[in-house]
C-alpha cells in the first residue's frame, strides 16, 4: 500500500483571505478582510498563484525556480535573458547592470562596463564598489558579510574563477582560470542561488540576515511585505532604470497554493488574476469557463536521481531495468494529457545539445524482469520512492510517483512514496538520498548546462551540491571541463553528446518527460510572455 507523509510548512495565524486584504491596505488600500476575496485584486494590482512557498528571498543563498520568478523582479546582475520573445528556443542575452563587456582573446578575462545612475531601492548608488561587496560576500570566507550557504550553492558560476577586482568606479574585472565558453550565461542563471546584487548600505545597515525580510535590489520592482506560506508583495519601482521595463502594474502579488485544484478555484471565483501550472486535464473546462490559457515547451526534464549507496541499484542492469520498465510515451499521452514529451536523455530540450531522437533504453518490461533475475533479482526488491508535492511549474508530481510506482510493480520492484512539501524536499535532496530510498525526482534542465555540473558531477556531492545519488564518474568531470572550456559551440555540443552516452550507458539518471508549461488567466490580463524559460517577465503586464 501506499504510504505518504505530508509535511507541510508552518503557516501564520492569519488565512489567505486575510493576509491578501492586510497586504492591500498597507499599501494604501483600506480592503477589510471579509472583502478581500471580492476585491482581491484592484485595477493596479495583480495575484499569482503559485506552485508552492518561496524558499530563501536572499539571491545568493537562495532555491527554486519558483523563488527566482519572484527576486528576479527584485535584483538583477551584469546581464539577463530577454523574457519577452517566445519565438525562441533560448533568450538571447542583453545588457542589464553592464551596458556592455569585453573579454580578452583568451577568453580569460571579462571586463564589465558598469550602467551610471542606477540606484538601489534604498538610494544606495550602485557602482564597482557594490560589486566588489556583493562578490566577497559570495566568495570570500573571511568576510565579514560572508553568504555561507552560497558557497555550495553556487559552485556552478565561480569553479572557473580566478580573480576579481575594482578597475574604477565603474568598472570591474573578472579573470578566470579557464575559459568558460557559457560565463555570460550562466550570469543570468537563477535557481540555485544568483549571482546578483544587493545593496551594500541594507546589509551594513540591518546585517546579513537582513536581506530575507528586507531585500533591496535594483529591480522593476521593490519588496514590499511577505507573510511566509501566504502572501508575498512586491510594489513597482518609480525610478527603475530601463523606462522599457519600468511596470505598468503598481502590485504582484505571489500566493503559493500547492494543491492545484485550490489554485484553480481560486482563479475561477476571481480570487487570484493568474495561476501557473493548471493541470492539464482542466485546461479544456478553464478556457470553456472564458480564462485565458497560454502553453509553450519549457527547457527541463523531470528525472530520477539514483541512489548509489543502496546495493541493488549499485548493479547497473538493475539501474537499467527500472529505465527500461517505465512506459514514458503512455506517461506522456495520459498521466500529462499530452501536456508532456517523452524525455529519453539528460540533455534537455531548450539547452544545448538536445536531440530529441536520443534514447538511453527502450520500453521493454519483460527485457527489464530478465535483467533482474540475471542481477540477482529474480523476484525484484522493495524500495522508496521520496517525492516532493513539487514547485515552480510542478503539477501533479505525486501522480507522477504514482505511475512510476506502478510501472515498477509490473516488474516484481515494490516501491513505497513518501512525499514532502517542496521546501523540505530541497533541503533534503541537498543533503544526499536517504538510506532506504532508492530514487528521488525534480524537474531540471536549463538554457544553458550549467545545471549539470551541480546534478553529475562527482565535486557537486552532499553538500556541496545536488548530486544526491553520489554519482563519481572521472570521465563525466573531465567532459564537463572539456565542454565548459570548448573554443567553439560545435565542440562544446560534441563533448555534451559524449557525456549523454555516457550517463545513459551508467544508467546514472533515469529522465521520464519534459513538460509543456500552462498558465490560465483572467481575460482582463495580457502582456504575459511565455519565454522558454522557467521564469517569467511580469514587468510588461496590463489589467484592463
Amino acid at each position: 500500500m501506499q504510504k505518504q507523509i505530508m509535511k507541510k510548512l508552518k503557516r501564520g495565524a492569519i488565512g489567505p483571505a486575510s493576509a491578501l486584504a492586510i497586504a492591500i491596505s498597507a499599501c494604501g488600500l483600506a480592503i477589510m478582510p471579509e472583502q478581500a476575496i471580492a476585491q482581491a485584486s484592484p485595477a493596479d494590482t495583480v495575484v499569482i498563484a503559485i506552485e508552492a512557498n518561496l524558499s530563501r528571498l536572499d539571491p545568493h543563498a537562495s532555491t527554486t525556480w519558483n523563488t527566482f520568478r519572484v527576486i528576479m523582479h527584485v535584483f538583477e546582475g551584469f546581464v539577463a535573458e530577454d523574457l519577452t520573445r517566445d519565438d525562441v528556443t533560448q533568450p538571447p542575452l542583453v545588457p542589464a547592470l553592464a551596458e556592455s563587456w569585453d573579454i580578452s582573446d583568451d577568453g580569460l578575462t571579462y571586463t564589465f562596463n558598469l550602467r551610471k545612475g542606477v540606484k538601489f531601492h534604498d538610494g544606495t548608488n550602485f557602482d564597482a564598489a557594490a560589486v566588489k561587496f556583493n562578490m566577497d560576500r559570495m566568495l570570500d570566507p573571511e568576510f565579514e558579510y560572508y553568504q555561507s550557504i552560497a558557497s555550495g550553492l553556487m559552485r556552478w558560476m565561480w569553479q572557473d574563477l580566478e580573480s576579481y577586482r575594482v578597475v574604477d568606479d565603474y568598472t570591474f574585472e573578472i579573470k578566470l582560470e579557464t575559459p568558460n565558453i557559457e560565463f555570460l550565461r550562466r550570469l543570468a542563471m537563477g535557481g540555485s542561488g544568483t549571482p546578483r546584487f544587493i545593496s551594500p548600505t541594507s546589509i551594513r545597515e540591518n546585517g546579513n540576515d537582513s536581506v530575507e525580510t528586507n531585500p533591496v535590489g535594483t529591480g522593476p520592482y521593490q519588496f514590499a511585505s511577505r507573510s511566509i506560506g501566504e502572501l508575498t508583495v512586491l510594489k513597482g519601482n518609480s525610478e527603475y532604470w530601463d523606462e522599457n521595463r519600468t511596470p505598468t502594474i503598481e502590485r504582484l502579488m505571489f500566493r503559493p497554493i500547492s494543491e492545484v485544484a485550490t489554485r484553480e478555484l481560486a482563479l475561477r471565483s476571481g480570487e487570484v488574476d493568474m495561476i501557473s501550472s493548471p493541470s492539464p486535464d482542466s485546461v479544456e473546462q478553464l478556457e470553456a469557463a472564458g480564462l485565458d490559457i497560454v502553453s509553450s515547451p519549457v527547457s527541463t526534464i523531470y528525472m530520477m536521481w539514483v541512489n548509489f549507496k543502496e546495493e541493488a541499484l549499485s548493479d547497473v542492469r538493475v539501474r537499467r531495468a527500472v529505465c527500461m520498465a517505465l512506459d514514458r510515451d503512455g506517461m506522456a499521452e495520459f498521466h500529462r494529457n499530452g501536456f508532456a514529451r517523452p524525455a529519453t536523455g539528460i540533455l534537455n530540450y531548450g539547452g544545448p545539445g538536445y536531440d530529441p531522437d536520443f534514447k538511453d533504453c527502450e520500453y521493454n518490461p519483460e527485457g527489464a524482469k530478465a535483467l533482474l533475475a540475471e542481477a540477482g533479482y529474480p523476484d525484484g526488491f522493495k524500495t522508496r520512492l521520496d517525492w516532493t508535492m513539487g514547485g515552480g511549474g510542478d503539477v501533479n508530481t505525486v501522480g507522477d510517483a504514482e505511475w512510476i510506482q506502478r510501472d515498477l510493480a509490473k516488474i516484481g520492484i515494490d516501491a513505497s512514496i513518501e512525499v514532502f512539501d517542496n521546501g523540505t524536499y530541497w533541503d533534503m535532496l541537498g543533503g544526499g538520498i536517504r538510506e532506504g530510498t532508492g530514487f528521488m525526482s525534480v524537474s531540471w534542465g536549463e538554457t544553458s548546462f550549467f545545471w549539470l555540473d551541480q546534478v553529475v558531477a562527482s565535486a557537486a556531492s552532499p553538500p556541496n551540491g545536488f548530486n544526491a545519488g553520489y554519482y563519481n564518474n572521472p570521465e563525466i568531470d573531465q567532459q564537463l571541463a572539456d565542454a565548459r572550456s570548448s573554443a567553439s559551440e560545435s565542440e562544446m555540443l560534441g563533448h555534451l553528446a559524449t557525456l549523454q552516452r555516457t550517463i545513459a550507458d551508467d544508467m546514472a539518471f533515469i529522465p521520464y518527460y519534459t513538460p509543456i508549461a500552462i498558465y490560465a488567466m483572467q481575460p482582463n490580463i495580457s502582456g504575459f510572455v511565455l519565454a522558454p524559460q522557467h521564469w517569467h517577465d511580469y514587468t510588461g503586464l496590463t489589467k484592463k
